[in-house]
């Protein structure tokens, strides 16, 4: 059976789109419609009128590049030397075109990596960037900040007490100086109540005696 000149032989090309853990929720990557996106990429046609093959994976593993594509060659273009491609942070509408494009021209081997998708390549094996740890200061760099921070403090506490000073003493101070002025008149009043006793004892004896005298005499 012959074959027609508009015929077209071997696989075309296909996606894997991760859709699982953190690619395609709305709590990994906010602001994208995910079920759209998806929608999108299963309607893509190469240039014979395919429609090219979208296949779901739970976790594709890079969950730090949500969401996650990868572009697989056709049986042309991978015979050409093509091999999968993965793009990642793909959450936007004009990536998603780019990929369209690219795949209509021949995708993977057979067609250039459109520029747009350049900086969205990433792989299999891509780990995570790690955080910038802060620089480590040395001990004597710390010591002189320590040196600085205090001679700040004791000049700051130098100014306070001066400017309290011209002030005159606060209310805290002539707290203190009626507390004193009340407590001694309260001490010279118990002195003064002592010693009204003691007198007052003093004046009774000297009675009682006198009277003792008195009726000895009148025996």
């Amino acid at each position: 059976m012959g074959v027609g000149v508009n015929a077209v032989d071997g696989r075309p090309c296909q996606l894997t789109v991760c859709r699982g853990c953190c690619c395609g929720t709305r709590k990994k990557v906010p602001g994208v419609d995910h079920k759209a996106q998806l929608a999108r990429l299963s309607a893509i046609d190469d240039h014979s009128g395919r429609t090219v093959p979208v296949r779901t994976s739970k976790c594709l593993g890079i969950c730090f590049e949500s969401n996650v594509v990868v572009v697989q060659p056709s049986q042309e273009g991978r015979a050409a030397g093509g091999r999968p491609v993965w793009l990642g942070r793909v959450t936007e509408d004009k990536l998603v075109e780019a990929i369209d494009d690219w795949i209509f021209e021949g995708g993977p081997g057979l067609a250039p990596l459109p520029a747009v998708l350049a900086d969205h390549i990433t792989s299999k094996d891509a780990k995570k960037p790690k955080k910038r740890k802060k620089p480590k200061h040395s001990k004597s760099a710390k010591k002189e900040r320590r040196k600085e921070r205090e001679k700040a403090e004791r000049k700051a506490a130098g100014k306070a007490a001066k400017q309290a000073g011209e002030a005159g003493p606060g209310p805290k101070a002539d707290r203190k100086a009626e507390k004193d002025k009340l407590g001694k008149k309260d001490k010279k009043r118990k002195k003064d109540k002592a010693k009204g006793k003691t007198e007052k004892a003093a004046s009774g004896k000297g009675k009682k005696g006198k009277k003792g005298k008195k009726k000895s005499g009148k025996k």
